[in-house]
């Protein structure tokens, strides 16, 4: 009889902690949600994540990887048009699966750029019905985020009270959220704001406290945002002096985290110098400016063609599912006529017919399957060819670097061990005899000779440096360039300026190798014909690729009228050698420019 109490006190206490114990699953299985809209992936990571999830088939993962694709298509490229549509994909998706969370969370930012495109209502009614799913699951974060939201697109649409009720309500959740990178998100929107309503300096003091507010909390990106904010207010303030302090600095972190924000930081330091008369910055940013844009104008055409071809793959992979569904109906419909034909042998002239019509079909196929197998086997062979053709020039130029190369160490060597033994040997002669015979040492033309033997002796130790450089085999490509422009100086030389980003360090010593041999040919072809005054040497190594750069203040010339030399053929064939891409700008008075870019994921291979 003792028992039965004890049991239901037992039980008593065990249900708050089951209770708590459902808080903290529920709590947990959002937070595992959230962190994979929060997370950013590389679009390799995209394109696996879509390719699972057609393949599984898996809706959710499709959803996820239109969503990534759309935050990082618009974060590369600065372009929000593609991003638009994959975000509505990405709905879709999650409709279909009915996930809820990502239902609402993608809608969360389809709403924002549909408010961007002056579609106030529909985004409102969106973030809304978004607030309310929220709101039902207590998930404070998101609640959070949509009021902040919501506020932004009250204030833009003109309705300040609404916008007012909700920033007093998102203050009121973030008291216990505590989320200080939206706090700066919102002061950025308010100042874009007045930005529009051409309230330059309201907008510029809002930038700045959202930069205190960033700097405090380390927010990197947030805060070099901001910069750029403020140095394009100052621009349109005509406080060019202010703008190019921020925007200088902007630059200096975007350059460091190679971020898309140098697009517009180039534009406006553009625009303040332009205003301040420095025509050759101005000119120097612009050209940034356009070439940046190439650039992201180039890798939206890449990421189009990538989406494109993974799509054209799953189309390819549902025809060949849909082909070999007819293949099997008509396997089925065969083996149907043909226990009708043994149902029906009687008809004997109706048998001949049947199997006459199915020997002149298959015949036809035959024919047809013929056909296609001698097209695909013409099409092989032609591409095997050209993959040979391919080889062989990639290995006859290999070789000829390879010859190139082993003749400059053999003459280096040469140098170094024959004629540089030989110029020490004879500079320690002379010193013997000006020490043996002291009233020699006041010769004019022996002290002439003693200096013209060490001209020699070191312009010997130059030329043997440059044909095999020690440097590049012992410390890398980065402290080899640094060598080779510092050893050129004098009263007639131009000033070279050397800048390197990124480790060069781990580099292959194929690549490492010719690409000193371009940089050299490079300067060198500045030396002998630019008559510049300043030239700029900049080697950038980022993830997958190698960047060199020579640029000279001097005559330039018009690329349709030069011939080429053996300098520029012999750079040609070591960037084509590594597959790399050449390009020159110039015009007469102007300068020139020369930029390689090489694949560092080839590097090493035929």
């Amino acid at each position: 009889m003792q028992k039965s109490p004890d049991r239901h006190t037992f039980l008593r206490c065990l249900r708050p902690l089951l209770l708590l114990l459902s808080v903290w699953y529920s709590s947990a299985t959002r937070l595992h949600a959230q962190a994979e809209f929060e997370q950013r992936l590389t679009l390799d990571q995209i394109q696996a994540l879509m390719n699972e999830g057609i393949f599984q088939p898996d809706l959710r993962k499709q959803a996820l990887a239109w969503y990534h694709w759309a935050i990082y298509d618009e974060t590369q490229t600065g372009i929000s048009d593609s991003a638009f549509q994959y975000l509505a994909k990405s709905m879709d998706r999650f409709g279909k699966a009915k996930d809820s969370l990502g239902f609402y969370r993608a809608g969360m930012d389809l709403a924002d750029r549909l408010a961007e495109r002056g579609f106030s209502d529909e985004a409102i009614r969106m973030h809304q019905a978004a607030l309310g799913y929220f709101q039902r699951s207590n998930n404070l974060y998101l609640e959070t985020h949509t009021l902040a939201r919501l506020s932004k697109i009250y204030l833009a649409n003109g309705n300040a009270d609404l916008a007012l009720i909700a920033k007093r309500k998102f203050v009121d959740k973030n008291k216990v959220l505590k989320d200080s990178v939206l706090e700066v998100k919102l002061l950025m929107d308010e100042a874009m704001q007045s930005f529009y309503q051409k309230k330059y300096s309201n907008a510029r003091y809002t930038a700045s406290r959202a930069l205190r507010l960033a700097e405090q909390c380390n927010y990197t990106y947030l805060a070099n945002d901001a910069r750029t904010a403020i140095g394009r207010f100052c621009v349109l303030e005509g406080d060019f002096k202010t703008a190019i302090f921020f925007l200088k600095k902007a630059e200096a972190e975007a350059q460091r985290a190679n971020e898309p924000q140098r697009h517009d930081i180039y534009h406006y330091l553009s625009k303040a110098y332009a205003a301040l008369d420095s025509i050759p910055l101005a000119y120097e940013y612009g050209l940034r400016y356009g070439e940046l844009t190439d650039t992201l104008l180039k890798r939206e055409k890449e990421m189009t063609l990538q989406r494109l071809a993974l799509q054209f793959d799953t189309r390819q992979k549902r025809a060949q599912i849909q082909s070999l569904e007819q293949e099997k109906r008509a396997v089925e419909s065969r083996a149907q006529g043909h226990r009708l034909t043994a149902a029906a042998l009687a008809v004997a002239l109706l048998a001949v017919s049947l199997a006459m019509f199915f020997i002149i079909r298959d015949y036809r196929h035959r024919l047809h399957t013929d056909r296609v197998i001698a097209s695909q086997n013409e099409e092989l062979n032609k591409r095997i060819i050209r993959e040979l053709e391919d080889s062989l020039q990639i290995e006859t130029m290999r070789s000829m670097l390879a010859g190139q190369e082993g003749e400059r160490r053999r003459i280096a060597q040469d140098l170094h061990d024959s004629v540089g033994g030989m110029l020490a040997a004879t500079r320690i002669q002379v010193e013997s005899v000006l020490a043996k015979y002291a009233q020699l040492s006041n010769n004019a033309d022996l002290v002439k000779v003693k200096a013209l033997l060490d001209d020699t002796v070191s312009e010997t130790r130059n030329i043997a440096r440059n044909m095999q450089p020690g440097a590049l085999m012992e410390f890398g490509l980065a402290k080899a360039v640094q060598d080779l422009t510092s050893r050129i100086y004098g009263e007639s030389a131009p000033n070279i300026t050397f800048e390197h980003f990124g480790d060069t360090r781990e580099i292959d010593q194929t690549v490492a190798l010719n690409s000193y041999r371009i940089i050299q040919e490079l300067i060198q072809n500045s030396l002998k014909y630019a008559k510049s005054k300043e030239i700029l040497v900049q080697i950038t190594r980022t993830e997958g690729q190698l960047a060199l750069l020579v640029e000279d203040d001097g005559i330039g010339y018009d690329p349709a009228t030069v011939r080429k030399g053996m300098g520029t053929d012999n750079v040609a064939n070591r960037i084509q050698f590594l597959r790399g891409e050449l390009n020159i700008q110039t015009a007469p008075g102007k300068g020139v420019s020369t930029l390689v870019t090489i694949p560092l994921e080839h590097q090493g291979k035929p």
